[in-house]
């Protein structure tokens, strides 16, 4: 496996990583008085739920990147070793995801009593942190994907079709560029809900 490849696939998780760091940050910085409690409530939990998901985003970023360092070096079996771990923390924040999608509908249902135009901008930018969800476990599948490429280019002696790396490649940095723009659209909602009364 060129180690081209895996650069490039730890350069997409590190965006991924930071925008699930800034949505811990949003979540934690809506003003609690003039919302309710159970909005509260469900942010606090979102916002537990976004730091399990940078953790375990940041451990499959660590995987990919070992096994770029022992590419050359290591055995196959290493390698598929360090894949199954990738997998299971994907995996993990992959389950994560939707308990964060369950956490954002509980926020949203909690929007009843909050006055406009305050309501609007709070459903506005849930509907969004909901596409972003959903971005991201259609993300981790893309990861899976590619994990796939590696683990059989391991098994066969580093044989791979270059054209599905590629692919893979490009189709993880499409949803990468997604989930930011869907954070950014976030980020700006919220400083609006913020600064609505």
């Amino acid at each position: 496996m060129n180690r081209d490849v895996l650069r490039k696939i730890l350069f997409i998780l590190l965006p991924i990583i930071a925008v699930a760091g800034l949505l811990i940050y949003f979540f934690a910085s809506i003003s609690a008085g003039v919302v309710p409690a159970d909005f509260t409530a469900a942010r606090g939990q979102a916002a537990g739920v976004s730091q399990d998901i940078v953790n375990l985003t940041g451990d499959t970023a660590s995987k990919i990147e070992q096994i770029g360092k022992i590419q050359s070096s290591g055995t196959a079996d290493q390698i598929l070793n360090l894949i199954d771990d990738a997998r299971s923390t994907n995996k993990a924040a992959y389950d994560k995801a939707f308990d964060l999608s369950h956490d954002l509908q509980e926020m949203a249902g909690s929007l009843n009593d909050v006055r406009q135009p305050r309501q609007q901008l709070g459903y506005e930018a849930v509907a969004l942190e909901l596409s972003l969800v959903s971005e991201f476990i259609s993300y981790t599948s893309s990861l899976n994907n590619f994990m796939d490429i590696i683990s059989k280019a391991a098994t066969n002696g580093n044989q791979y079709s270059q054209k599905a790396v590629d692919d893979a490649v490009k189709d993880i940095n499409q949803k990468a560029v997604m989930i930011n723009t869907l954070n950014q659209n976030f980020i700006d909602k919220m400083a609006a809900f913020d600064k609505a009364s």
